[in-house]
């Protein structure tokens, strides 16, 4: 069987100002809207794209050199070692997946996924060339293409351009119940924009107002590539890379950008406010690839905090965390630089293997996805397990980050017979001193297709096996992008928290059918049964228990408006489930009842629910 190992380390980080030289520019732009378009409105969707199934022998990069040499050492690895394990022990139990639908087909590769959900129940996805909207039961509503959106404002001479519209990140604003979307269009200096839209209501399949950043703000020959957003409570951030003209992103990379942009007039559709932080280096170096931290359990602010490493490295133990300290309204908004400095090194991965012999594209170490909750950061990006050459992902978390000593761990998350690859991640817990987090990331192995998998980080920060989501059907065969023999797999994967479903994720990732990819959402829940206990419902009121402390006889009243099905179990204080009954409750007031004679002192929690949710719950002393 497979052997799932997840290391845990203790980093010591010393934390500091940077002492080198650290630089930047900004300068702040106003840019009225260019846009309002209707997503209901049926249009022509010819979506025109050209694109390469596979090149002709290009040029090798120094990255693609580095994980050429890393193949070769795992192949003599594998050789050498006769794998015979068993199934990791991790502590951790397994999210399990309540519903899930084959959703955005695509004609780019490889397949960037992306995904939002609203507290109503509207879902956002996002892929290469195109956005689509359903409901949280799996039903299409509508659709469009970026090159739709981009029709707009593109001028009638430059249809080429329709055929450049790419890499678009979704995300929901739980304080404000809106939208937005960002979609990169024109990959030359001449042609290069960030394009911006934010819903006018909570209603994504309607208004959009949509802005136009231009994606070469220093006049040279080079575009935007590569976004990555998140949100405050008050405003957007983007940040891009800025890439030299005719070339690709591993040899081409010039510097990383960073947007700052006033949220509020973007969905109220006046003159966007933002700012602009370049020329971003540290002795002289320029910092790469920048990951703004999400919000957990809501948005944060007013300052913000983004994480880069370097990428490409076979060995480092740098990190880089690029603070903006307020609102561009405040006036006071700068950035600041702090290194973290790591006793255990993080490094490039090798190529993922399918089942075919031919290898998936992993990219670099990047941090892929940053998020925020209760005082710690969580980072994860792809690395490599130096025990086997596989490849796997990283998750660090930080705590108490503005302190002296903060206290960091890291956990190296890898298989000795998978390969494991753009990872992202979204807070699932329920509050106040629970930071459990859920994953989800791609699969891949010599005797498994491509698919979809979620892994979930128990409050105490320790983490599950992985839990397949989608298996893959096929290889995946298209995308070349190294001679003959290296295919593009993804460039990232999306998910968010349901705000108001405990413990509910919604994910977008890929899996292979037909030589492509195709993109799988996914509705899941973490199985951490002290939920309930942490989160009781707040109709208590509806519930009554008597007598408190119980000895004997537990007698609970409770009323429901009609009639259905309910479930009884109790939950002591280490999450273990005592099931007492299914039966049906009538509408009124209802009796239930149970000894307690055979139940242990303590502390427990009685929930009531149907097939869906928990509609009451309520804690119950038992002391005999």
């Amino acid at each position: 069987m497979k052997q799932y190992k997840i290391y845990s380390f203790v980093l010591l980080f010393i934390t500091f100002a940077a002492k080198g030289q650290f630089t930047y520019k900004s300068n702040a732009i106003n840019t009225a809207r260019i846009a309002v378009i209707d997503l209901s409105i049926s249009e022509p969707e010819y979506d025109p794209k050209l694109k390469l199934i596979q090149s002709n022998p290009q040029p090798i990069t120094n990255l693609d050199k580095l994980k050429l040499q890393l193949d070769e050492i795992r192949k003599v690895k594998l050789n050498r070692t006769n794998t015979k394990s068993s199934l990791g022990k991790a502590g951790a139990p397994l999210p399990i997946q309540l519903k899930g639908w084959p959703a955005n087909y695509t004609q780019g590769t490889p397949n960037d996924n992306d995904i939002a959900i609203s507290n109503n129940g509207i879902i956002a996805t996002s892929v290469n060339t195109n956005v689509r909207f359903y409901n949280d039961t799996g039903m299409y509503l509508s659709g469009k293409s970026l090159s739709s959106i981009a029709r707009h404002f593109i001028s009638k001479k430059d249809t080429s351009a329709l055929n450049r519209t790419f890499d678009p990140r979704v995300i929901y604003d739980p304080e404000q119940d809106r939208f937005i979307l960002v979609f990169m269009q024109g990959s030359s200096s001449v042609d290069t924009r960030i394009v911006v839209g934010f819903t006018q209501t909570n209603d994504p399949t309607k208004l959009w107002n949509f802005y136009i950043i231009r994606g070469n703000i220093t006049g040279d020959s080079s575009w935007s590539d590569y976004p990555i957003i998140s949100i405050t409570k008050d405003e957007l951030f983007i940040t891009v890379n800025r890439l030299k003209d005719n070339t690709y992103w591993k040899n081409g990379f010039i510097e990383s950008y960073v947007w700052q942009v006033d949220k509020i007039k973007g969905y109220n559709g006046d003159s966007l406010f933002k700012k602009v932080y370049y020329d971003i280096k540290y002795n002289g170096n320029a910092i790469w690839s920048m990951c703004p931290a999400k919000g957990g359990s809501k948005s944060y602010g007013p300052g913000l905090s983004l994480f880069s490493v370097k990428p490409d490295e076979l060995i480092n133990d740098s990190i880089f965390v690029n603070d903006i300290t307020n609102t561009i309204a405040s006036g006071k908004a700068e950035m600041k630089l702090k290194i973290l400095r790591t006793n255990k090194s993080y490094g490039l991965q090798p190529n993922a293997i399918q089942p075919n012999g031919r290898k998936l594209q992993t990219n670099d170490s990047r941090v892929l996805s940053a998020m925020y909750e209760n005082g710690i950061f969580y980072l994860v990006g792809n690395c490599i397990d130096t025990s086997t050459y596989s490849t796997g992902f990283y998750l660090i978390t930080i705590e108490d980050y503005w302190k002296i000593n903060p206290k960091t761990n890291l956990q190296l998350f890898s298989s000795d017979t998978m390969d494991f690859g753009y990872p992202s991640i979204a807070y699932c817990g329920g509050g106040v001193g629970d930071n459990s987090a859920m994953i989800t990331f791609s699969h891949v192995s010599p005797k498994s297709f491509p698919g979809t998998s979620l892994a979930y980080v128990a409050r105490d920060l320790t983490m599950s096996n992985p839990a397949i989501m989608k298996a893959g059907e096929s290889v995946i065969s298209l995308g070349i992008v190294v001679g003959d023999t290296i295919n593009r797999w993804g460039d990232y994967t999306g998910i968010q928290r349901k705000y108001n479903e405990l413990g509910v994720v919604y994910f977008s990732g890929s899996y292979g059918f037909n030589n492509n990819n195709l993109t799988w959402v996914g509705k899941a829940k973490s199985q951490d049964a002290r939920l309930a206990i942490d989160n009781a419902t707040n109709k208590n009121s509806d519930l009554t228990i008597f007598p408190i402390p119980a000895s004997e006889y537990v007698f609970v009243n409770f009323e429901v408006p009609e009639k259905i099905q309910v479930y009884f179990e109790l939950i002591d204080m280490q999450g273990k489930k005592i099931p007492l009954l299914r039966d049906t409750a009538k509408s009124g007031l209802n009796s239930f009842s149970f000894n307690t004679s055979d139940i242990a002192n303590g502390i427990y929690m009685l929930n009531v629910f149907n097939a869906e949710k928990i509609i009451l719950s309520k804690k119950i002393v038992v002391s005999h």
